[in-house]
């Protein structure tokens, strides 16, 4: 991630009947525009629906980023904001962003530390940092049913990855704060075409 400071907010536009605010801002010093999108919609069904939630969360940014509402971006036209660019997209503010794994670092083994331990609503997530970017391995306990676009939890699949967290780390999932600090070895693979993801090696006996 790359902050380009002060860019001027040259142009707001709406799309999705007045759903998204597309603006633009230059940056003079690469000659080149930075696009950030505000988007009250969710994409669902392969198509962008309302969704109450979404939007109550970009009326926050509108408010806490540009002290306005979101009808009123335009008049904001002309100041300067800072833009985070990030490798898909860019934003106003800073973003819990995770890198992806790339084929060129498969094979490869990183030593590194565990930054945090996340218990979602369908996976557990560690986060360490490789090169300065941070990354992360999941231990998923969900199905992804296509017909509705949606995770759901599998609970006896949920129980097996609690089982096997505690078998592989040392600790209960409950507990996983105490893994905050640990060294750990980082293997890239390749799941299956294309997706790539980090296997963290089993921690030896002394050191659970």
């Amino acid at each position: 991630m790359e902050v380009r400071k002060n860019l001027e907010l040259v142009n707001v536009s709406y799309e999705n009947g007045g759903q998204k605010a597309v603006m633009t801002f230059l940056d003079k010093e690469r000659g080149e525009v930075r696009v950030v999108n505000f988007n009250k919609q969710v994409y669902k069904d392969k198509k962008y629906v309302n969704d109450a939630d979404k939007a109550a969360k970009v009326d926050g940014w509108c408010a806490d980023v540009f002290g306005c509402d979101f009808t009123e971006l335009p008049t904001k036209v002309g100041q300067k904001y800072d833009v985070y660019e990030y490798p898909d997209f860019n934003a106003v503010f800073e973003c819990d962003y995770v890198e992806k794994f790339t084929e060129d670092m498969v094979g490869q083994i990183y030593q590194t530390t565990i930054d945090k331990v996340i218990l979602g609503d369908y996976e557990i997530q560690i986060r360490y940092t490789i090169d300065g970017n941070q990354y992360a391995t999941h231990h998923r306990f969900s199905q992804f049913v296509e017909s509705l676009n949606q995770y759901f939890v599998d609970p006896q699949k949920k129980e097996k990855v609690f089982q096997k967290f505690q078998t592989k780390y040392g600790v209960s999932v409950e507990d996983r704060d105490k893994l905050v600090g640990h060294k750990i070895m980082v293997e890239v693979k390749n799941a299956f075409g294309g997706h790539y993801w980090g296997d963290i090696k089993k921690f030896p006996a002394g050191r659970k």
